[in-house]
């Protein structure tokens, strides 16, 4: 898949699914899967209001490196700034 397609499709799913189910995506698009690197290179170009610091300390979720973050902290890390955010979130369910 082209860069400018992972990006069109990470855009348009934005504010429908929380960070971690945006990065699951980003990572089944990819022939290596998620990683830490694709995390900073396709969210920072997709979503360029994240500050590049958020997206550098992304990689102490445990998915993508040997960090403690987990998906609650991963997704909270990253809701100000993209995704449906889990503040308003129960259990993948608006409520």
């Amino acid at each position: 898949m082209r860069d400018a397609d992972v990006l069109n499709v990470l855009r348009a799913k934005e504010k429908l699914l929380t960070p971690v189910e945006l990065a699951e995506l980003l990572g089944g698009m990819l022939e290596g899967g998620i990683s830490y690197s694709a995390i900073v290179f396709y969210f920072k170009r997709a979503f360029p209001s994240i500050p590049l610091r958020v997206l550098l300390e992304s990689g102490l979720w445990w998915r993508v490196g040997e960090g403690q973050m987990n998906d609650q902290e991963f997704n909270e890390h990253l809701s100000p700034w993209v995704g449906q955010g889990v503040a308003g979130c129960n259990g993948g369910h608006l409520v």
